[in-house]
C-alpha cells in the first residue's frame, strides 16, 4: 500500500475564526481521522504565507495534513467528501470553501 499526503489550506468566514478552529479541532479532524484510508492528520495554524503573481490569494488561516494510505488516494478522498454534511461528519457554516485547496502528492525524495 502507498503512503500520500493529503493537504487542505482552508479559512473561516470572516469574524468566525474562533467558532471555525475550534470546530475543525475538537470535532472534524477525528471524523476524517476515522474514515478507511485515513491514517492520520493533523492541524496546524498558518503563521506565514506567501503566494507569487496573484493580486487576489486568499489568506488561509488553517492548513490540515493528512496522511492516507492505499493503492490510490482519488477513492478515500471521495469518501471524505461523500460523508462531509452528514451525521457522521457534521459540517461547520463558519469554514468558507472559496479559496480552499486540496492536494494531494506522495514522497519522491527525502533527506
Amino acid at each position: 500500500m502507498a503512503l500520500f499526503q493529503y493537504v487542505i489550506l482552508s479559512r473561516a468566514v470572516q469574524g468566525r475564526e474562533e467558532e471555525f478552529v475550534a470546530w475543525y479541532r475538537d470535532r472534524h479532524l477525528a471524523d476524517v481521522c476515522r474514515m478507511p484510508g485515513v491514517v492520520s492528520g493533523k492541524l496546524f495554524r498558518m503563521d506565514f504565507q506567501r503566494v507569487y503573481e496573484l493580486d487576489e490569494a486568499p489568506q488561509w488561516t488553517l492548513m490540515t495534513m493528512y496522511e492516507l494510505e492505499g493503492e490510490d488516494p482519488e477513492p478515500i478522498i471521495d469518501s471524505i467528501r461523500a460523508a462531509s454534511g452528514t451525521e457522521a461528519m457534521p459540517s461547520c457554516d463558519a469554514l468558507t470553501k472559496a479559496g480552499m485547496i486540496q492536494a494531494v502528492g506522495h514522497l519522491i525524495a527525502s533527506s
